[in-house]
């Protein structure tokens, strides 16, 4: 309640990316101090082991994890540990460091409970950011979300070498890895979600994997019932341990934010609420299509604990957030997990 009435009023006085970096930073100074981290994990973190679950090899001290696309460059896990969540997920990194889109580039559409994104891949690079991780002692899986160095590669070959350059690095230093093939807010982001691309990107990269460091795909919002279960059928034939549904979206229809302001923001990729219910049909249609042991990580529109109870029970390990967090506040995981608990 202290975060709507009064927190989230002040951040939204700016514009959101400028919110984002004012509180990107303050907690990047204040993570140093162990006195910090240890009042969050009592105020924020929920704890029981009736939460824990296993997948993949993997030990999550609960389900809820952090989205990629929030902490970039794995500067705040710290802290996001300490704040309850079950993993993070960091990047999208790519094989070269990246700007990203011109500002403004993240915009809030208040009455959807929504964002929308053109970031554009904005991170350090991969070289950089996994020596990072390297140096960053964490108590909670780390998985690293891996896309195609924007506007860079002009074609098939060049672009797999560049997803290849950021895997064989991250297979030192993550939990688990994620291969973005559907980011919608760069120009040449979804390539890869064309079947033939899609195996010879798999073809490229796989033989570096490692048996302890799963493999997880990545699938757009927008891919069709047809597009997916191809691309799923590809991947089942290489042996990807799990998936992860779903990204950001470019579709605008059914938005409650007026057609004027969507015109005024332009492109970029749609995230929040307005995604949940095709989020939740994903979790259903990719379950039914996967052995049960492969792990499936759900994201899109997860605001609360009955939205992360509906995405577990049609067969999801995990739950993702990102953009509830602009709307709800730090409390948000802890919530989740304690109704959970009570559920």
């Amino acid at each position: 309640m202290l975060y709507r009435k009064l927190i989230r009023p002040w951040f939204f006085k700016m514009d959101a990316e400028t919110a984002h970096h004012t509180v990107f930073h303050r907690v990047k100074q204040f993570q140093q101090s162990e006195a910090f981290l240890q009042l969050a994990r009592q105020l924020l973190s929920v704890t029981d082991q009736g939460l824990e679950v296993r997948t993949s090899g993997l030990v999550f001290p609960n389900p809820v994890g952090l989205a990629a696309g929030f902490d970039k460059n794995a500067e705040l896990i710290p802290a996001l540990a300490a704040a309850g969540f079950g993993f993070v997920e960091i990047g999208s990194i790519t094989a070269q460091s990246s700007v990203g889109n011109p500002r403004p580039r993240l915009f809030r559409l208040p009455a959807d409970q929504a964002l929308i994104n053109r970031m554009g891949l904005n991170n350090e690079g991969a070289d950089a950011i996994l020596q990072r991780l390297e140096d960053t002692p964490r108590t909670i899986p780390l998985g690293v979300n891996i896309a195609k160095t924007p506007g860079v590669h002009k074609d098939t070959q060049s672009s797999v070498k560049d997803y290849v350059h950021s895997f064989r690095l991250a297979v030192h230093t993550a939990d688990y890895i994620t291969l973005n093939i559907s980011c919608p807010n760069t120009g040449d982001g979804k390539s890869f979600e064309h079947p033939p691309f899609f195996k010879q990107l798999l073809e490229g990269v796989l033989p570096f994997r490692v048996p302890s460091v799963p493999v997880f795909v990545k699938f757009s919002a927008d891919t069709s019932d047809d597009n997916l279960d191809e691309l799923l059928g590809i991947a089942e034939a290489a042996h990807i341990d799990g998936y992860v549904a779903v990204n950001t979206s470019t579709c605008r229809s059914g938005l409650l934010t007026s057609e004027q302001l969507l015109q005024n923001i332009g492109g970029g990729g749609l995230s929040g609420k307005p995604l949940h219910n095709t989020a939740l049909n994903r979790v259903s249609f990719i379950r039914r299509r996967i052995a049960a042991e492969k792990t499936l990580i759900s994201v899109g529109g997860i605001s609360c604990g009955e939205d992360a109870k509906q995405r577990l029970a049609q067969g999801a390990d995990l739950v993702q957030l990102y953009t509830a967090l602009i709307y709800e506040g730090p409390r948000l995981p802890g919530r989740i997990n304690q109704y959970l608990l009570d559920n």
